[in-house]
Formats: C-alpha cells, structure tokens, sequence
C-alpha cells in the first residue's frame, strides 16, 4: 500500500461533523400547530404523506387491494376466549399470518386492538409478553389481532430483511408502503369483524411495534385511540444517536419534508394518546430524549383542545429496559379502559395468565409457498424498467433525450448546486518516483473532500481523476499505468469513501436519514465529483469510476457537470443496476445506489447514452 495514498489528509470524524451539520440543516423544527384549525391541517398533511411518501409509485392494485382474510383453524382454550388463525393479503403475492384473540361469549359491539410487532427476534408473534397483552385484552371483552411482521417469526428469511426495503425505492416504489400495507389490511380485518365497534378501535405496540403505531394511528383516522411504546423519536434526535435511527422503514424517503415524528404525533389529535418510553432503555429511544422530542411540543396543542387527560407520557423505570412488561401493560390498560370501558366492569390490573402462553408450533398458522418478500417483490418490478430507453434516432433526436434525461436525472438524484469554497494544499514533495500534492477542499454544503496529486513533473496538460469504492487506497492499481509526464492523476474520496466514510455510524444509517430528509446520498457523491471536475483548471479530463458506485457516480457527474470530458474508464462496474437483486442485503454496502426512483428511469446503458459522445471503456 503506497503511504503517499492514505496518509490521512482532513481531521478525525470530520466526515461525521459535515453529516450531522447538514442533516440537521434539513430538518425543519417543530412547531405548535394552531388548534383553531388544527383538524383540517391535519387532514392535508395526511394526504400528502400517503401521496407523497407511503403511497409513492406504488400499482394501484397494492393500495386499493383488500385483506381477502383467510380463517383457518380455531384453538379453545378453555379461558375464556379463543385464538382464531387467519392469513390475509397486504398485497398481492404477500400473505401475513395472525392470530385473532376472540371472547368465548360476544354480544353487540366491542372494542378492538390492533397488536402489531416490534424486532422481537424468531418468536414473532407468539412473544410470550405479546400473548399475555392480547389474553389480557380478550378476557375483557375485547377483541384483539396480533399480526405477523417481516423477518420474524413465521416471515423470516433474507429478503424479509428491513432494509431490503430499498430494492423497492430504487424501483420507484415506496418500500415503506410494504410495511403500511401490513399494518393496514390488518387494521381492515378487524374493522370487518362483526362485533367491532369501529368507535373504539386501538393500536399498540413495543419498538417496530410502536413506529407502526405511530405511522398507522397518524395517517389513518379508523384508529380511535393509540399507544406507542418506545418506537420513535424525531429525526434530529436520530441524527445524535445512533441507537434511534433504526432501519429504513423509519427513515423513509421524504417523510421529514412532510410530517418528522413531532408532527406525526400531533396528528393524533384529538383522539387519546398515550406514549410509553423506558428510562434506561438498552435498545433506543429513552426518555430523556423521547420526551421533549415527542410530548412536551405536541402537549400545548391538546391543552388548547381542552384535552389535557387525552394525552399521556410514561416513564417506565421498571425494569427500565426496553420491555412492553407489567407496569407498560398495566399503564395500557388503564389508559384503554378510561376512554374506552368506562361504563362497565373493568379491571385495570393484569389479570394473570402467565400459564396460559402457548408455543411458537401451537400458534403456527402456515403460509402459501413462495410467499413474496422485498426483493422478490421489486425484482417483478424491475423487469419493465426502466420506463423508457434511449433513442438510436437521429442526431437531434438523440441531443434532445439527453437534454430531458439530465433534467429528469437531476429531479430524481435531488441533485445539489456545488462549488469548491475553500482549498488547503500542502507542499509538493517527492516520494516513490512521484511528485505528490495533497489537497483538503471544501465545497458548498459544508463537505470537506481529500485528494492527492500524482504526477511526474509539474507540467502537464491532461488531469486523469481516479474514484473507487475503496477508496484513495484503491487507486494504487490504476496509477502506475495512468501518470505519465504529460498526465496527472488527482485521487479523491467522496462521501462514503475512505476518510469520507463515517466511523460512528455506519454509513447506510447516514444515507437512510439524509433520504427521509429530503436529499440522495448518490446526488451529493455526483456533484461532490462534478464540483472537483469544474475547480481543475481548464485541460484535457479523463475519469475512471472503480466499483459498483464508483462506476455510476463517475457517470452521473459526466452527464451533469456540463463540461467536456475526454473518455471515461470503468473497472468492476455494474452492467445493470438488476444485479443488486442477484443477492439481498446490498443496500447496506451500498446504500447511495438505492436511490428512489433511480432505476425507474435510468439503468446503466441510458447513463452511458447521457455522457455521448464521450468513449466509456469497461473493464
């Protein structure tokens, strides 16, 4: 390894000082709403969320689809209530199995809970602390669903995993929608029960469970009342702790230029709340940085509603831990029977029912084979895109759909505007045979980007820019073969690469938040390359991209840079950016590529058609 190439060049953690600055640039902070007129902006702002964000590029026939519940075998459990098996669609191709917690005896309308999960590991939904919850619920008249989520329990499996929700958006679907989906149809189940009273329906639940409250009880004015137990927290509190960021179904593209969790929860209003957190949480989200998050600024606004007791905050200190145990289920049930059994015999402490949990087998209910996931799901996406190729036209012709296809690129990357603001050069030395300039620029927006300078002498007239995946480092390949005494070589990281690539989280953390604020990594790494490109002085270019990102960054800056480059190189490229689903869970070494909506309109053959008439030359 040449020392000449990793010597360090920017300070330790800078990369996470420009992160967090520009993140938290982003996010607009929370205000109290008006209350005068609070229900009807309530009302915009879901509409926009779903359209915008859950609901984005999502086929017709997964959001206007219906659960097609199919009930199966019947448990008696000789307790006074019965466990009905069911699957039900929430969308085509995606079965979820449940479990329907049912008093024996059932008279007139009841009240209903949706249980939904968190990461609860193998267990899923058979849980033991889940089961007394719905037990508890059932031997109170009330009935209760208790879903499955994905990659727990009977949906395990590689392509359930959370982030591969990204295959999704780079389709140009919200990947999210497969999680509101879920929550959703099972929220339609209940509804469609007889004895549902649809005026006192609730949803609760622990961790994932208590994002999916919070998301599905914000959006969806069906659910009367809801209990969120250390699932959320705002986006800038996110951006400080590494712990409460959790995956991509939490940070999904565009929320926070909406609704952040703040305002999420003000969209409860007027309906009862209560938001259950941990002290000493070992997981996320612990009180101390819940609270002013996601109480203290929405409890003004049901003051002003006249509605002080409809909106509760528990801090639980026993255990602490993040836990859905007695004293958060027993402050669940007394929260549910004020506002929703007031008027008969209720029972606010657990009614014990420990013997009464069954085993994972016991609650098995069975899905259909093949039961889609995220990548299967996006894969069949993915074969009718992108939407459109590029002409084999005429000249115009062809000049003409590079002109709309920059444009379109530019929406799809949230391409920023990006200049070189500052430069620190060190001293020319000599070192292997080389002159070696070392450079700290810092650009627009905050970014503090290395470079090294190699070059035979100090006279040159073509500047040959190398990027790889590995970064600097990875330029010791190409180098020997590319400087010559008419040649220099400017290596560079951009965000995500070498000293560019955070330490204190990981970095596909990082990208999944600057995505639900409003920005695309894959956009920055592009003008950050386009940036560098337009500092150099005024010579022959030439570029090489070095890996799978590297290869379609250094393509997007040489459609985008508006200057003419001479010939790009491509080594360990992608062909197609289809082979990210040869194999699930790239989204976390990769996660700049899955930027929404990429592939819906450009795959790596129309990138190459953009930088015409520049020569690109894959290795």
């Amino acid at each position: 390894m040449n020392s000449y190439l990793t010597t360090p060049i920017v300070p330790s953690h800078q990369v996470e000082e420009d992160l967090t600055s520009y993140l938290l640039d982003k996010i607009t902070p929370f205000r109290v709403p008006e209350h005068q007129a609070w229900e009807a902006e309530a009302e915009r702002l879901r509409v926009r969320v779903l359209d915008e964000v859950i609901f984005k590029g999502v086929p017709d026939d997964w959001r206007n689809g219906d659960p097609k519940a199919e009930w199966t075998d019947v448990i008696e459990t000789g307790h006074g209530y019965l466990i009905r098996k069911l699957r039900y669609e929430a969308l085509p191709g995606l079965c979820i199995p449940a479990l329907l917690y049912e008093p024996d005896t059932l008279d007139g309308k009841v009240p209903a809970v949706l249980n939904v999960n968190g990461h609860v590991g193998p267990p899923g939904k058979a849980i033991d602390y889940k089961q007394i919850r719905c037990i508890n619920l059932a031997k109170r008249g009330v009935l209760a669903l208790n879903p499955e989520w994905m990659k727990f329990g009977e949906l395990q499996g590689a392509g359930y995993n959370h982030n591969n929700a990204g295959y999704l958006d780079l389709c140009g679907i919200a990947g999210v929608s497969v999680f509101y989906l879920a929550m959703l149809r099972g929220l339609d189940v209940l509804l469609a029960h007889q004895h549902t009273d649809e005026d006192r329906v609730a949803v609760t639940g622990l961790s994932g469970g208590g994002w999916q409250t919070i998301l599905l009880s914000a959006l969806d004015t069906r659910v009367r009342l809801a209990v969120p137990t250390a699932g959320y927290i705002g986006l800038d509190y996110r951006v400080r702790n590494r712990g409460d960021i959790g995956d991509i179904e939490q940070n999904p593209a565009d929320l926070a230029t909406i609704a952040d969790y703040p305002m999420l929860t003000a969209m409860l209003a007027p309906r009862p709340a209560l938001l259950l957190y941990n002290q000493d949480d070992d997981c996320c989200f612990q009180t101390h940085r819940a609270k002013p998050s996601v109480y203290d600024p929405i409890r003004p606004l049901y003051e002003a509603l006249g509605l002080d007791d409809a909106f509760q905050f528990h801090n639980n200190v026993d255990p602490g831990t993040h836990n859905y145990d007695l004293d958060n289920r027993q402050q669940f049930y007394r929260f549910f029977n004020r506002h929703f059994l007031s008027d008969t015999d209720i029972q606010d402490d657990e009614i014990p029912s420990d013997n009464e949990v069954l085993s994972e087998e016991m609650l098995m209910v069975g899905q259909p084979d093949h039961n889609a996931d995220f990548v299967s799901l996006a894969a069949v996406q993915a074969k009718n895109l992108p939407e459109s190729s590029f002409p084999t036209g005429a000249p115009d012709e062809i000049e003409h759909w590079q002109g709309e296809a920059r444009d379109r690129l530019r929406e799809v990357l949230r391409y920023p505007s990006m200049a070189v603001s500052k430069h620190q050069t060190s001293p020319m030395e000599a070192q292997d045979g080389y002159l070696i300039q070392r450079h700290q620029l810092q650009m627009t927006g905050g970014w503090h980007i290395p470079i090294v300078a190699v070059s035979k002498n100090d006279k040159h007239e073509e500047t040959h820019i190398i990027i790889t995946d590995k970064g600097r480092e990875g330029a010791t390949t190409y180098i020997p073969s590319t400087v010559d005494g008419n040649t220099c070589v400017l290596t560079a990281d951009l965000l995500l690469q070498g000293e560019c690539r955070p330490d204190v989280f990981p970095a596909h953390q990082w990208a999944m938040m600057a995505s639900a604020a409003g920005e695309r990594f894959l956009g920055i790494q592009a003008a950050q390359l386009a940036a560098l490109i337009h500092w150099l002085p005024e010579q022959r270019i030439t570029l090489t991209g070095a890996g799978p990102v590297s290869g379609v960054v250094t393509l997007l800056a040489a459609a985008l840079a508006e200057i003419p480059i001479e010939r790009i190189y491509l080594y360990d490229s992608l062909v197609s950016l289809t082979q990210l689903f040869e194999q699930p869970d790239q989204y976390d070494q990769m996660p700049s590529l899955f930027c929404f909506g990429l592939l819906k309109y450009f795959d790596i053959k129309e990138l190459i058609a953009l930088v015409a008439p520049t020569s690109v030359i894959v290795d």
